[in-house]
């Protein structure tokens, strides 16, 4: 069955919860995928009070810190699609003798003088690579002379065959055979455990000159910075860039990919894509033990949750602006990540923000029935929605009629202030104040007085409610991204989880 088909089954009932308030690396926008779901309660029992999920909202992409071939290193983060990415510099680090002038006529490549560094490469551990530095070797690049190349693990230099050694490559002394001038040397090696290589040339003999333009089979060089991500960034620390704890140091405690994660919800993967890595992120005080981030909502038998990245900055009152400065931490259990997980994944939209970061944004106020568009919440805790969307494809299709719990009915279009307009309050018992928002209000004849469709309704400009009693109306006459239906619910005598 295509996911478009398992879209339209009668099943796509999310239960949500009560509520109260930089730089993309490639431009090439990912096609959009729609996503399948059946019945199901997504986290009943979590806290849905929770725009981000805990009090510290956002870290800094700057002044972060990373374990590295065990040394802490600095770091700049950024986020590529669904991951935190941190970028540290390459250095040269520590002497040897191989970079020192040779007093004597030196040869060969065992040598331990007339070296210098030509450059430092990344790899993935464990694959083989292969530089060379002319078409005679194999691949391309060129070379004057007879150089000589010498490959070190990490980002020391080293001494032939001694630590560190992965390899040598020598030139051919005259005219290789398939070549008019002197083959140039290559040399083929194992990538470490660091990712990280350091490349030594010089001349056969220290009398003569050489010279290489080196090309990598596998990898990358040269380069001067190196990119760890997923589980190389278990122990990075990172600094809160939040007015509620500004400064403090976060440290991910665990990563793991999305795909690997269950849920209660189906399809019963956090996301299969592959595409998402969530954190556990704890807080380091100043004394004591570290704390985790996410606990609001998490699975008591759990005792925390995990965090997903997102770029953008969120408020208290659910605004979303850009920032290249820092980065929203959305703990699962809160609807940033909730609407994430449901498809609206903002990196969809390639480098620029547009209609998928929007979607995600008016999904947040659509989970946390946010009439108001303040912030304030007029849900409760297991309350069961159908949503859909209006991008083109859907990310999620609208229900087919007559699916989901007996009595849903459409309840509104919503935009990334709010409800565009409204066809009835999710809970009776909890209306919103908004002057702008009123419910259809009806005469003794049952006809809706206080509809803004109508020019002539008698509750006047200020008092009328914008309207709608199904998608189509909502998105021609308001403009919405997304839409929903509910039950009007009645308050219960003891709300369950």
């Amino acid at each position: 069955m295509s996911a478009i088909s398992r879209l339209l089954l009668p099943s796509f009932c999310l239960c949500l919860l009560a509520a109260c308030g930089p730089l993309a690396p490639e431009d090439a926008t990912p096609p959009l995928e729609s996503q399948a779901f059946s019945a199901g309660n997504d986290d009943s029992h979590s806290q849905g009070t929770q725009l981000h999920g805990s009090h510290i909202p956002s870290a800094a992409y700057t002044g972060a810190s990373v374990l590295h071939d065990g040394v802490r290193r600095a770091a700049t983060l950024r986020i590529y699609k669904g991951e935190l990415v941190a970028r540290i510099n390459l250095s040269v680090t520590g002497p040897t003798p191989s970079l020192t002038p040779c007093l004597l006529r030196g040869t060969g490549p065992e040598r331990t003088c007339g070296f210098s560094v030509e450059g430092q490469g990344t790899c993935s551990p464990n694959t083989l690579v292969t530089l060379s530095s002319g078409e005679c070797s194999g691949a391309p690049g060129s070379c004057t002379g007879r150089p000589i190349l010498r490959v070190c693990s990490g980002e020391s230099p080293c001494e032939f065959e001694r630590t560190g050694y992965l390899g040598s490559g020598v030139g051919t002394a005259g005219p290789d055979l398939q070549c008019s001038t002197s083959s140039c040397p290559a040399v083929k090696f194992t990538c470490p455990k660091s990712g990280i290589f350091t490349v030594l040339t010089g001349p056969y003999t220290t009398t003569q000159s050489a010279s290489v333009t080196l090309r990598s089979t596998a990898g990358r060089f040269p380069v001067t910075v190196k990119d760890l991500r997923g589980e190389q960034l278990i122990g990075a620390r990172m600094l809160s860039s939040s007015p509620s704890g500004y400064g403090t140091v976060l440290e991910v405690k665990d990563a793991t990919n999305a795909a690997s994660v269950t849920i209660p919800e189906s399809p019963g993967i956090w996301d299969a894509t592959g595409d998402t890595f969530l954190y556990r992120l704890q807080i380091r005080p100043t004394s004591g033990s570290p704390v985790d981030l996410c606990k609001t909502g998490a699975d008591p038998a759990v005792g925390w949750a995990w965090t997903l990245p997102l770029e953008g900055l969120f408020s208290k009152a659910g605004e979303r602006e850009e920032s290249t400065h820092a980065f929203t931490l959305a703990c699962d259990p809160g609807v940033l990540a909730k609407c994430y997980r449901w498809g609206y994944k903002p990196w969809l939209d390639g480098a620029n923000p547009g209609a998928v970061t929007k979607t995600h944004w008016a999904c947040t106020r659509m989970a946390r029935a946010d009439y108001c568009g303040s912030g304030t919440s007029f849900t409760q805790d297991g309350t069961l929605i159908q949503p859909w969307d209006a991008l083109t494809p859907n990310i999620i299709a609208p229900p087919t009629e007559g699916s989901g719990p007996s009595g849903m009915q459409f309840e509104a279009g919503w935009d990334t202030g709010g409800p565009a307009c409204l066809s009835h309050w999710r809970w009776k018992h909890l209306q919103a104040g908004c002057v702008t928002l009123q419910p259809p209000i009806e005469d003794s004849n049952g006809h809706v007085i206080n509809d803004c469709r109508d020019p002539h309704n008698v509750a006047g400009a200020y008092k009328c409610s914008p309207i709608c009693d199904n998608a189509e109306e909502a998105k021609q006459l308001f403009k919405s991204l997304v839409f929903n239906k509910s039950l009007a619910n009645e308050q219960l005598a003891n709300p369950q989880p």
